[in-house]
């Protein structure tokens, strides 16, 4: 069985995402990510055992949007766990025992350059749309994708939402995530690269959590999904609008949320073994 997680408010947590009740008593928890000395992300000590126990059992795959430099800055699995595949740049590149399958990303860049608009196009057209009251500098990111952080209070909704569906008629998603506003071509995704992973591993089923909506495309393709009582995917489901229906939700929001994906998992990955 191949698990398939995402990373930021998933598995892993910053400190301002922790959504603990007032009244709930703070678990013990662990740094698993610094950044010029600052730390960054944590998560539970328990949900760090259970994922060691899961990683055992289970072909775990660390998936992400973070680029492969921020990739590396997680010491969870530099120093505890260590996975022999791991998807990053939004499933721009896929690493092997840490090292850029050049395979994939040279597969990703011709279906990029085949299948979606060209990029000079896709920027000329948002730089009609973006201003300095809203929009950041843009950044590229690994060479797959382009954000830039916003303002979410000056953000012409109307305008943006016209720009999105013109991008999706090239091939194109644009996410808004916290302050991120993201330009993916859609042949960049978590799932073709989850897929191109589990085809190697030979696995049949495969388990996914995540919880916004660059995972929706993982956590709809997947044999099972969770996710977290949180996020753009928990947001969707409440307002109806989640447009698939086979996704379970943990119970609590924010870190703790962790420790439950991981018990649902590994109870299924048990399941599965007694099969």
């Amino acid at each position: 069985m191949l698990f398939a997680s995402d990373l930021d408010q998933t598995l892993i947590y910053s400190a301002r995402s922790f959504r603990l009740l007032p009244d709930h008593k703070s678990p013990a928890m662990s740094v698993v990510e610094t950044y010029n000395d600052q730390d960054i992300s944590y998560m539970t000590d328990d949900a760090i055992k259970q994922l060691l126990q899961l990683a055992s059992e289970a072909s775990f795959v660390p998936v992400t949007t973070r680029t492969i430099e921020q990739f590396r800055r997680i010491s969870l699995f530099r120093d505890a766990i260590l996975p022999a595949y791991g998807v990053v740049s939004n499933g721009g590149n896929v690493l092997v025992n840490g090292v850029i399958d050049q395979e994939w990303n040279q597969k990703i860049k011709s279906n990029v350059s085949q299948m979606c608009l060209c990029t000079q196009d896709i920027l000329s057209q948002f730089g009609e749309i973006s201003h300095a009251s809203w929009t950041g500098s843009l950044k590229l990111a690994d060479d797959c994708f382009h954000y830039c952080i916003v303002e979410r209070e000056n953000i012409p909704t109307e305008e943006l939402a016209s720009f999105s569906l013109w991008a999706k008629s090239q091939n194109w998603k644009i996410s808004l995530q916290g302050r991120k506003l993201y330009l993916v071509p859609a042949v960049v995704n978590k799932w073709h690269a989850v897929l191109y992973i589990r085809d190697l591993l030979e696995e049949k089923t495969v388990v996914a959590a995540g919880d916004s909506l660059l995972d929706l495309c993982m956590l709809e393709q997947a044999d099972y999904a969770i996710a977290p009582r949180h996020g753009e995917v928990w947001e969707s489901y409440s307002r109806g609008t989640l447009p698939i229906s086979s996704v379970q939700f943990t119970k609590q929001a924010g870190i703790l949320a962790a420790g439950e994906i991981l018990d649902y998992v590994s109870q299924f990955t048990a399941y599965k073994m007694q099969a």
